[in-house]
Order: C-alpha cells, then structure tokens, then sequence
C-alpha cells in the first residue's frame, strides 16, 4: 500500500476521529441506555400487568368508554393490547397539552393507573431519546450535528481498518494484528487494545453508523434506497386515506369488528396497536407486532374506517 496514503489515512483517522468522537460517544451512551426502555418501564411500573385469566378481552369500544369517562370526555388517539399478561392502554395525545395514557384490566375494565405527562414535565428516556438524536439542541440544529459526526466517525473506521490492514498477508503478521503484545506496558497495552479491539468492533461499528445514518441524514437514506432498488425515487411517507362517500354505509362499532377479524387473523400475535383516526377522512392504522419487544417483526396495517363487511387493506402491510 502507498506510504503517502497510508499517512493521509493516519491523519485523517485522527483528526476526523477527534473531531466526531465526543458526539459518537454521546450518542453511543444515550442509544444503549434507550435500548433498555421497555425493560425498565415494565420492572418500574407494576400497573402494566394484570393477572392472566381464561376469558376474552373487553371490546375496544368497551375499554375506550371507560378511559374516556377517565380523562373527561378527550377524544382517544390510540388503544393497544398486549398479551395474556398485560394491560391495554389508551392514549390520548394533544400537540399543545402532552400525552396521557389510561392503563385498564382488559378482562374487567378495571382502571389501573392514569398516568398524565405534560408537554414540560420530566421524562426520562424522552430526555435519553433527544439527547440520542439531537444533542438537546434543537431538532434543525441538532440533528444535522449528529448526522454529520456519525458519516465522519464512519469514514474514521474505514482509514483505520486500512491502517490496520498488513502490508503483507502471512500468518505472523495476522497474529500480531490480532493479538496483545507481551510486556504489557501502559503505552504498547493501549497501542494494542486500540487497534485488536478496534478492529472486532470495527464492522459491528460500521453497521451502527450505516443504519443510524439512514434516520438522520436524508439524502443518504435517498442514496441507500435508490441503489438498493435498481434507480428507484424514495417516496414520502404518506397515510391512505378513507372513503368518505361510505359514511352513511358505515356500521355500529367498526373499531370492534376490526379488532375480532385481526385476532381471528393473527391468533399468535403479542400486541396489537390501533392507531386512531383524527379526521373524517382518517383511516385505522394497526401494528400487529408478532415477537414481544421488536420492530422488525411488525406488520403495519390501514383500515379504511367506513367499508362495512369486510374491511380491505388499503395498502399492502409493511413489516419491518
């Protein structure tokens, strides 16, 4: 390998990875801490859990009576149920006001817990979350940053897997790459931690920064999915929408008859997430989500909320 490129890459990894680590850092802590949400929340709040029984649940229409009774009439934005185990939960957002969730016994509509967060009060992971994806600085200003440092720590992994790189392939060489170094004094010990450790950690790194940047940055995100799908354009993400001409068609209690044929449909799912709609033209969304905890095995589905009898996916499912 040229020795002037090899010393444009020392450079480079050293003054991109200066510049980049203090928010790589950040962002590393803040997005572990996050990953433990679910198990934190659940071990800290005991009202997210019922004592399982041999009965069906309530209906939606059932459970969203009660938490509006609950919350003095609001109108619900969500209602979610989980499994055997768990509590369903309503939700109730406001732009202006915040997000308050009503947690209920779905086998006796029991109220176990109302919970209110006011757009100023503390929350914790939401503190975690901001400071993940922008630095607590605003969203124009601290997104970018976080962007930018991510695609320069990257391109910091890439030159120091080239200066890792032996200058020529024998066995000696690959063990002293990926070995300590007796004796173990402090300067060779961190020398070589630097470069073994890094190189491990190098590709799980590079997925990280790979995938991280296609929610920050989105000409990158354009980029990725124009390559990947042979030239096509990305595009927006868009809501379908109900047909509006059926409202006199529609019929008692559409949100109950969804919630039956999706349980019917889907036996074996863990949570079922209805998303509702706001306006007239609204449609219900539903993320069936078929492994407890995760993301990718999650299936996104769009109801129109008029279309008696049989309700058709207006889009075809999205499982991420």
């Amino acid at each position: 390998m040229n020795k002037t490129f090899r010393k444009a890459c020392a450079k480079l990894h050293l003054w991109l990875g200066l510049l980049s680590g203090i928010v790589v850092f950040i962002v590393c802590i803040t997005g572990c801490m996050y990953a433990f949400k679910d198990e934190i929340t659940d071990a800290t709040q005991p009202w997210r859990f019922v004592a399982p029984l041999e009965k069906e649940f309530l209906p939606p229409s059932r459970l969203l009576a009660i938490a509006d009774s609950v919350m003095g009439g609001a109108s619900a934005t969500a209602i979610t149920y989980g499994e055997r185990s768990d509590a369903a939960w309503v939700d109730y957002y406001q732009p202006e006001a915040g997000m308050s969730t009503v947690f209920i016994n779905p086998y006796s509509g029991q109220v176990l817990k109302s919970v209110v967060n006011h757009n100023g009060d503390f929350d914790f992971f939401r503190l975690v979350l901001s400071g993940h994806r922008t630095l607590w600085l605003p969203r124009e200003i601290g997104s970018p940053i976080v962007g930018y440092s991510v695609l320069i720590f990257l391109i910091t992994l890439i030159t120091g897997v080239i200066l890792w790189w032996p200058r020529s392939w024998t066995r000696k060489a690959l063990v002293q790459r990926l070995t300590l170094k007796r004796p173990f004094t402090f300067s060779r010990l961190n020398f070589d931690l630097h470069n073994v450790a890094g190189f491990y950690a190098a590709l799980v790194l590079a997925v990280l920064c790979f995938t991280g940047l296609i929610f920050s940055l989105n000409w990158f995100s354009r980029g990725v999915y124009s390559i990947t799908s042979g030239g096509e354009e990305l595009k927006p993400y868009v809501l379908p929408v109900s047909d509006t001409l059926q409202v006199v068609n529609r019929v008692t209690n559409p949100l109950d008859r969804l919630y039956t044929q999706l349980r019917l449909e889907e036996p074996a799912a863990k949570t079922f997430y209805f998303a509702l709609p706001g306006q007239a033209d609204g449609v219900y969304r539903v993320s069936v989500v078929h492994k407890r905890g995760s993301y990718y095995r999650t299936d996104n589905l769009f109801f129109d909320r008029y279309t008696p009898v049989s309700y058709t996916h207006l889009r075809a499912h999205e499982t991420k």
